[in-house]
């Protein structure tokens, strides 16, 4: 129960903090304003807005899904980077470490918090879209799709992302992880295999794929074929990863504990 009460408190300050910062608005605002840019300016797409009631609402919800996961985790990672260098840079985990508690609750709730607050803002544009749909379609089977889909094909490498970016700071340079990112982004996710290799086409890419693949049929990630049981196998194991880098993470905590 005392670790439950560590972990929710946790929890509560790491999200309030990140949801405070001006950057995390300032930075998911120009990226949402980048992605609609190059929608609009993509050939077709007004009038396909215009007439959506036409189109399949499922596979119109997966598609809104995949857009908005296509460059947000990228600024995920950044604005999540900083947490940990942060308390040592400022003494905060110093402190934290003389307090009663359990490390591992106080861990989990600062990557927790921390990672939904940033997911906030895409949350809140998430929705917009989804609204668009449903005034277009005027079909309140998007609300239970845009549950599923999000669920499926953002939340889980949206957590494995918050879990890579809250871990690697920790024994790497901030800008250093970031400028890493972006570029593991790209490469591993977004390149359509061309003879150089990529693990954008492999269960583990945090993109979804394989989970709107397999899951709803539709895709713009370079995942040309997938099943639903990819998509099982893809979303446990990136979920995996995350719980098993979090565990690294606090082993190497203390064991840097000990060393001091």
């Amino acid at each position: 129960m005392y670790k439950l009460a560590t972990l929710l408190g946790a929890f509560k300050y790491e999200f309030l903090m990140q949801v405070r910062r001006p950057w995390l608005w300032i930075t998911m605002g120009l990226i949402q304003l980048i992605i609609l840019g190059f929608m609009f300016r993509t050939p077709g797409v007004i009038p396909m807005i215009q007439h959506l009631k036409n189109a399949p609402l499922l596979a119109t919800t997966a598609y809104w899904t995949n857009i908005v996961n296509y460059l947000l985790p990228v600024a995920v990672a950044i604005l999540i980077a900083d947490r940990l260098p942060r308390d040592k840079r400022t003494h905060v985990g110093e402190i934290l470490t003389t307090l009663p508690g359990s490390s591992a609750a106080r861990l989990w709730g600062k990557y927790l918090g921390s990672t939904l607050a940033t997911l906030l803002p895409i949350l809140i544009f998430y929705s917009v879209g989804i609204l668009v749909i449903f005034v277009q379609t005027l079909n309140a089977e998007v609300f239970l799709f845009s549950i599923a889909t999000f669920a499926t094909i953002i939340l889980p490498g949206m957590l494995l992302v918050g879990a890579a970016a809250t871990a690697l700071p920790a024994i790497i340079w901030v800008p250093l992880f970031q400028f890493l990112f972006v570029g593991y982004w790209f490469w591993g996710n977004l390149y359509k295999p061309r003879g150089i290799p990529t693990l954008s086409n492999t269960l583990l890419t945090p993109a979804g794929g394989y989970m709107s693949r397999g899951f709803f049929g539709v895709t713009v990630f370079p995942v040309d074929q997938a099943n639903a049981l990819q998509g099982i196998e893809s979303m446990l194991l990136l979920l995996g990863l995350a719980a098993l880098i979090m565990l690294a993470l606090h082993g190497y905590q203390k064991w840097q504990l000990h060393r001091q």
